[in-house]
């Protein structure tokens, strides 16, 4: 019994099949070498306003994935206290600020700072809450999960009353309240 397909068209058919294979192995071999040999960092964009202007850009950071996002929003916060490595950039932060704490619940964060983020003169005069917009921007960017991020100052909002439960008078014991 003869053949349907002309030699031609058997070799276009074995060809395709061939061309396929050869494909799906390359594949294979590529996410495999991607996965073997990844080196467990993300690219990161940090905003820094200019060195002359308050105009805002950003910066790609290579920086390590961290356990959680807890860790990666307080690794990010870290790199942007070091400050820009771009010439063109300022600092954003001033040097004796110190990050208090990093909390991330659900879709929000809330990050305290010490008051060195108040009372030091960064080299770029931004006011406070402008740094808390570049902020809050540079960790929306990049944790696209948080919807919210809330800043306070050695516990306090800024920019309301100063809130301080008092102690107890005398004789009053804490159990009595």
């Amino acid at each position: 019994m003869k053949s349907k397909h002309s030699p031609l068209q058997r070799l276009l058919t074995g060809g395709a099949a061939v061309s396929g294979i050869f494909l799906l192995l390359s594949l294979i071999v590529s996410v495999s070498a991607f996965v073997l040999f990844s080196d467990g960092q993300i690219d990161r964009i940090l905003f820094f306003p200019g060195a002359r202007t308050s105009r805002v850009s950003g910066e790609v950071r290579r920086l390590p994935q961290q356990d959680d996002m807890r860790a990666d929003v307080q690794l990010l916060l870290r790199e942007i206290m070091l400050g820009p490595t771009d010439i063109q950039h300022g600092r954003l932060v001033p040097r004796d600020t110190t990050i208090r704490s990093v909390i991330v619940r659900d879709d929000k964060a809330f990050i305290d700072f010490s008051e060195g983020i108040v009372f030091e003169a960064p080299d770029q005069q931004l006011a406070l809450e402008e740094v808390f917009d570049v902020l809050r921007r540079t960790i929306r960017y990049n944790f696209r999960r948080i919807d919210r991020v809330i800043f306070t100052v050695n516990g306090q909002l800024p920019s309301q009353p100063y809130f301080q439960i008092p102690p107890p008078s005398e004789g009053e014991s804490l159990s009595a309240r």
